[in-house]
């Protein structure tokens, strides 16, 4: 088995098994699901329920179709991402080596295939996947125009008119690649093909203000997309040593959050090394595998789109994912940076560029083993709900955080025979994070005499453990626990109303 189907196949296997484990959605991705569930074909044009509006409509047809065709379970769901993430990994040497030696090719594709934000994103009901796969494509199409042979131009309109239906992020690239060849194009001299791609760029803007007409000028009329991305804009003015330094801190973020190399310094040498080396010899090589990244920043400027990135990834779902589109386009900078260190006569250099690439490596295949991405499971309601569904009662009550609630209703779907049951249950939903105030009049307002189940979601960024800790507080003063049990990022108690406070069954 030679060294690039040995990456490819151990890069589909990561991909692959977090997928087949199957874990539980969670909240972003039960939003998404019930949307596509709810709704006809046509209404995926309109705004979205659950407070999703960044959804693309392209990738919400494509699950339609998969749920359509495979059921409204967990893996139908996924399947799009999965597909996405298998077609990204398998397409990448395409692009990478049309730039790169073999080597340097290897090393790119070994980056991608291990980066674990990119295996996960494989394996979730959003549409971050289909975004890598969208910018892959552009990627791959451009390449192919960029060539002094030129190759037929189907597969460059194909890529942008479709991308920006599957991609939000495809305008980006589609804008930066667009540009590049037109420029190129024109400074070598052959005005007839600037003429030609401007055509290409010009069916690919048509497409996005027939996309523009029909969805994104109605998809979000609150605006909360910015307000939920606020520390992803650039602070304008800036007014702190803090704001003076984003730029800087995105940079080099960008490298763990959402690129998924935690020697974020290394990363960040080589690809700035890669920049020189294309600068130095192929302008136009490096115009197309920056500019998007760089039209994505000015459109940050703007407040258009955010441009998130963190330093740690602890806690899912990072930051960083809404740029994850901009992650291939890095590591191929990244392996040139290495690669054109390694060229050079000196030793030493030599020597540096080989334990660069092992430490790059080793780090991602540290992760890979460490915290693989199908140990990470935000919240685990499925088995609860089912263990409601099993043993509850018809007068039983329903007490559950708001985090909780698009799970809980996706998994009613889920339960068929037991779904009516649960579905009769009496919910009382607590709205928020800290309003003890509003909490405390919900649970006393609860019936003497009633079992009550509690049902919570929790994220490390939500502080919901404490608003758990007084719901099950103010209930143990009024009753009795008779069970408890606990999952990843959930939680599941029974309470007696009325019974021995303290006690247990």
């Amino acid at each position: 088995m030679t060294c690039l189907t040995l990456l490819l196949v151990t890069g589909s296997v990561l991909r692959a098994t977090p997928f087949l484990l199957d874990r539980s959605l969670w909240g972003d991705e039960a939003k998404v699901a019930l949307n596509v569930l709810e709704r006809s074909p046509a209404k995926l044009f309109g705004p979205l329920d659950y407070d999703q509006v960044a959804a693309p409509v392209g990738f919400l047809l494509l699950e339609k179709q998969a749920v359509t065709a495979f059921g409204e379970g967990e893996r139908a769901l996924r399947l799009v991402p999965l597909l996405a993430g298998l077609g990204s990994l398998w397409l990448f040497p395409l692009v990478a080596g049309r730039w790169l030696s073999p080597l340097e090719s290897l090393l790119a594709l070994a980056l991608f295939a291990l980066a674990q934000p990119l295996v996960y994103y494989a394996a979730e009901v959003k549409q971050y996947s289909t975004d890598v796969f969208a910018a892959l494509a552009l990627l791959w199409a451009a390449g192919r125009a960029l060539d002094a042979r030129p190759h037929p131009l189907w597969t460059l309109v194909t890529a942008g008119v479709l991308g920006v239906w599957l991609s939000h992020a495809a305008i980006f690239v589609a804008a930066g690649v667009g540009l590049t060849l037109v420029i190129c194009a024109w400074v070598r001299g052959d005005r007839r093909r600037a003429a030609v791609l401007a055509a290409v760029a010009a069916a690919w803007a048509a497409s996005f203000l027939v996309l523009y007409t029909l969805v994104l000028s109605r998809s979000e009329p609150k605006g909360s997309f910015v307000r939920m991305w606020t520390e992803g804009f650039p602070p304008v003015p800036p007014r702190s040593i803090a704001d003076l330094l984003w730029p800087v801190r995105t940079f080099f973020g960008f490298f763990v959050d959402p690129a998924g190399l935690g020697l974020a310094g290394l990363a960040a040498a080589a690809f700035a090394m890669g920049c020189v080396r294309w600068w130095r010899s192929d302008r136009c090589v490096l115009a197309l595998l920056v500019s998007p990244g760089l039209f994505t920043l000015l459109a940050a400027l703007l407040r258009r789109y955010p441009f998130p990135t963190s330093a740690s990834l602890d806690s899912y779902p990072p930051p960083g994912r809404v740029v994850l589109f901009l992650v291939p386009a890095a590591m191929i900078l990244v392996a040139a940076g290495v690669g054109w260190m390694a060229r050079t006569a000196d030793r030493d250099r030599r020597l540096l560029a080989g334990v660069m690439a092992a430490f790059l490596l080793l780090s991602l295949a540290g992760d890979a083993v460490s915290r693989p991405a199908h140990r990470i499971r935000l919240h685990e309601l499925r088995p609860l709900v089912a263990a409601i569904a099993r043993e509850g009662r018809p007068d039983d009550l329903l007490v559950l955080n708001t985090r909780a609630m698009p799970v809980f209703r996706y998994y009613l779907r889920r339960l068929e025979g037991d779904a009516a049951f649960v579905r009769g249950l009496p919910v009382v939903e607590l709205p928020g994070t800290n309003r003890w105030n509003v909490y405390e009049r919900q649970v006393q307002a609860l019936p003497d005499g009633a079992r009550v189940w509690v049902l919570y979601a929790h994220h490390p960024s939500w502080r919901t453990q404490q608003d758990e800790a007084f719901v099950l507080h103010v209930l143990a003063r009024r009753g009795r626990l008779d069970r408890e049990e606990t999952a990843p990022g959930a939680s599941l108690h029974l309470f007696s109303i009325g019974g021995p406070a303290g006690a247990r069954s």
